[in-house]
């Protein structure tokens, strides 16, 4: 069957990123259209990693779990599939002032941008949580570990080819020996050996570009 805790990687990744991204935001000076353009490009990156993550489990978890699971945690999987929809709303809105931003380098679009970053936040957490607190369970249940590893490889489908090792590099700098141990025991050896370094050195590149430095502040 499924083992599912390799999501809890993706996860601390995804609430490092995006929980550093109002003050990232309100750290560029106006008129800065140059540094805007970066930090826009990164939102829009975070949001194509997200939704891709999402995406992958509305297409092959949910359904199953709603075939398989009792009537009695069918509003578990429910409230799983609202709150995507609800992120992804936020989400659209988070690209629209992302683009705007990167455009003008304004302090009104900054502040605007920063705000709808701060309002995505508690409910990609509440979300995040409860995925790991009560879904989790459920997929390591009631799916097989082919249709994990399906749902694991359609989000990873989603990206470039200099995409898939950086989003691959963002998850092990969040990563204890623990999941790294799992992360990789979802690859095949030679395939850890070669992409591992890459992608660590290309999140060092990218958050340098980012951040100022190889890590998150």
């Amino acid at each position: 069957m499924a083992d599912s805790r390799d999501m809890i990687g993706a996860h601390d990744m995804f609430r490092a990123q995006f929980g550093a991204l109002p003050a990232l935001i309100l750290q560029v000076a106006p008129g800065e259209t140059a540094r805007a353009g970066i930090v826009g490009a990164h939102v829009d990156l975070l949001v194509k990693l997200l939704h891709g993550h999402h995406g992958a489990e509305d297409v092959h978890v949910w359904p199953k779990l709603h075939e398989r699971c009792s009537d009695k945690v069918q509003g578990l999987v429910a409230t799983m599939e609202t709150q995507h929809s609800q992120i992804d709303l936020m989400l659209q809105n988070l690209t629209s002032q992302a683009r705007a931003w990167s455009s003008t380098g304004s302090a009104g679009d900054r502040d605007a941008l920063a705000a709808a970053a701060e309002r995505l936040v508690p409910a990609l957490k509440e979300h995040l949580a409860l995925e790991e607190s009560e879904a989790l369970a459920l997929i390591d249940e009631f799916l097989t570990d082919e249709e994990w590893r399906a749902s694991v490889a359609s989000s990873a489908g989603k990206l470039t080819p200099e995409q898939g090792p950086l989003a691959i590099g963002m998850m092990l700098h969040e990563a204890d020996e623990q999941m790294e141990a799992l992360i990789r025991g979802g690859a095949p050896e030679h395939f850890w050996n070669e992409v591992r370094p890459v992608a660590v050195s290309a999140y060092a590149e990218y958050a340098t570009r980012v951040y100022g430095s190889p890590a998150l502040p």
